[in-house]
């Protein structure tokens, strides 16, 4: 497989305005296809279209996420389709690590590292690290970086970051049949994985996680993204295993909680301050109570909820 691969980048808008512009001006442009699928409050595609000529804006202004990143991949052409959010900007040669990722013609998926910049406010780095706190670099990674390039080698896993991942188009199209709802990672890598394919983890790949998204850190939000979560891991199993998942959800909190502060502190990349840990605290709180819901009612509807 040559390592020219024709790359498409499908970007979700979450904030618009600066985060996107900051977000498409780290992408080589002339490079690659880049797509952008607008929400209404992200500003009109022609004035995007005039301040950005090579990339392809379109209009979806009531759809959520997922079915704004189904909608972007129908309209790619690259041999591998890459997809960003807004708020996350790319490092220099995230193409590059993305390209030379899927020389192994084995693998179908691939996410990388997720690091949560220390500039933002308290409550916009806790819901960076409440997503994403699991792919955040470790701090060996983060001293390896300094002393020289990262290493390349891609690491075997089960799941990739919604924020920072690319497919093979091919393998993206094939598991994408059937899904009403749009993209969902889980889903997705999880049907991959079952028809034999690889999901990796490349830690060149690496995103900041940059930008202030209001919306979602919102408690609100994260109830109806917990809904979302359990709505669709539960929606075929029985009333006893909903009511376990009902019982294991008051516990959710605590442990993601703990979890999310060890994450913190093997990065290193940020002091855990205690402002953070408190908004982390409330945010995994909103999300076990969404998912005691969305184990019992499904999914409902949260997923509109999701922009």
């Amino acid at each position: 497989m040559p390592s020219n691969l024709d790359l498409s980048i499908v970007v979700i808008p979450l904030v618009g305005n600066s985060a996107l512009a900051n977000c498409l001006d780290r992408l080589p442009l002339f490079a690659i296809e880049c797509i952008v699928v607008l929400r209404e409050t992200m500003g009109e595609p022609r004035y995007w279209q005039q301040r950005y000529p090579s990339v392809i804006f379109l209009h979806s202004p009531e759809e959520p996420v997922p079915l704004r990143r189904q909608r972007g991949t129908a309209a790619a052409v690259g041999d591998v389709v890459g997809i960003l959010e807004d708020t996350s900007w790319p490092d220099p040669d995230w193409c590059v690590a993305v390209r030379s990722t899927f020389i192994d013609v084995q693998i179908a998926a691939a996410g990388g590292p997720v690091q949560i910049a220390a500039t933002l406010p308290s409550r916009c780095q806790a819901l960076g690290w409440s997503e994403y706190g699991r792919f955040a670099p470790r701090h060996d990674l983060i001293a390896h970086s300094r002393a020289g390039p990262i290493p390349d080698t891609p690491i075997v896993a089960s799941r990739v970051p919604g924020n920072n991942m690319a497919f093979r188009r091919t393998n993206l199209i094939d598991s994408l049949r059937g899904e009403v709802n749009g993209l969902f990672e889980d889903s997705v890598c999880a049907k991959m994985l079952a028809a034999g394919h690889q999901v990796v983890f490349q830690p060149r790949m690496l995103v900041t996680y940059s930008a202030c998204d209001r919306y979602n850190m919102a408690l609100s939000t994260r109830f109806s993204h917990g809904r979302i979560y359990a709505g669709m891991q539960l929606q075929k199993q029985t009333l006893l295993k909903r009511t376990i998942h009902v019982a294991k959800a008051t516990l959710l909190p605590i442990v993601l909680s703990v979890r999310t502060m060890v994450e913190m502190i093997n990065s290193k990349a940020v002091i855990a301050r205690l402002p953070v840990l408190f908004w982390v605290t409330l945010m995994h709180s909103a999300w076990a109570m969404g998912e005691a819901i969305g184990a019992v009612a499904g999914l409902g509807k949260s997923l509109n909820e999701w922009r």
